[in-house]
């Protein structure tokens, strides 16, 4: 029992240690503000497990007109972008999925897109990790 106390308290010593602080150089949330009159979706795609050529588009957040929402992260994004964009859209909600998967090539079909974000690290870091929807 007490060895196993001992290595417990060393496994979250050591891995306390690992994580990284938020500051200059680790940001750990994006701000999207929809500075239009009218409210939209924050939207991600989420891939079919069993056929990854099938897709959706989530409802993350509905934002209200002149709100924002903060989409947060659990490691850096310094870290989680190096490879790869932030990529999201704004949906109308009136025009949302008409449920289910359905071909990935089919999104803008199934959904009214009013904005397609791909940013990378620098276009975050050039806007302080927000994102306005005019």
């Amino acid at each position: 029992m007490k060895v196993s106390l001992i290595f417990i308290l060393l496994l979250f010593f050591f891995s306390a240690s690992q994580c990284k602080k938020e500051g200059d150089d680790c940001h750990r949330s994006i701000r999207i503000v929809n500075n239009s009159d009218s409210t939209v979706i924050y939207s991600t795609i989420l891939y079919n497990g069993i056929n990854p050529s099938q897709c959706l588009l989530t409802e993350d957040a509905v934002i209200s007109p002149k709100e924002y929402y903060i989409e947060y992260s659990i490691v850096c994004l310094e870290d989680r972008l190096e490879s790869s964009d932030y990529t999201f859209f704004i949906v109308d909600p009136q025009h949302f999925n008409d449920g289910g998967f359905y071909s990935c090539d089919s999104i803008e079909f199934k959904n009214k897109v009013l904005k397609h974000y791909v940013l990378t690290l620098d276009d975050l870091k050039n806007s302080d990790f927000v994102v306005t929807y005019q």
